[in-house]
């Protein structure tokens, strides 16, 4: 499958770090690859975070007018802490609207995987 680039919102003092990153799905795992920004510059190794489509109670686009949002709903909080940024009960992956039909595919995968539910 596809990498499919994404941004998180801002984290830390005035907002100035950006974290971004692509997503994808492999060998079964939803898999993102996340790398820490400061002023627009990786000041971090990327880091990888692998779920299990079981992990997830949902997973939907949510589509916007510039950017779109995949949205990822854990089954459990732990999850959402693996991730940077704040989340409240779910992750949302801002992706831009011209990758909308690569990730109607990859949601419509993830949903195929029977663990998921």
């Amino acid at each position: 499958m596809n990498r499919i680039d994404f941004t998180l919102p801002s984290v830390g003092a005035m907002e100035l770090r950006e974290v971004e990153g692509m997503v994808w799905l492999e060998d079964g795992f939803l898999t993102l690859e996340v790398k820490h920004k400061l002023l627009g510059l990786v000041d971090e190794e990327a880091e990888t975070v692998k779920i299990e489509p079981s992990a997830l109670a949902d997973i939907y686009l949510k589509t916007g007018w510039f950017k779109d949002r995949l949205v990822l709903v854990p089954k459990k909080r732990e999850l959402l802490d693996v991730i940077p940024g704040k989340h409240v009960n779910d992750v949302r992956l801002r992706i831009w609207k011209t990758k909308r039909r690569q990730v109607e595919q990859l949601v419509r995968d993830c949903l195929r995987t029977p663990k998921l539910g």
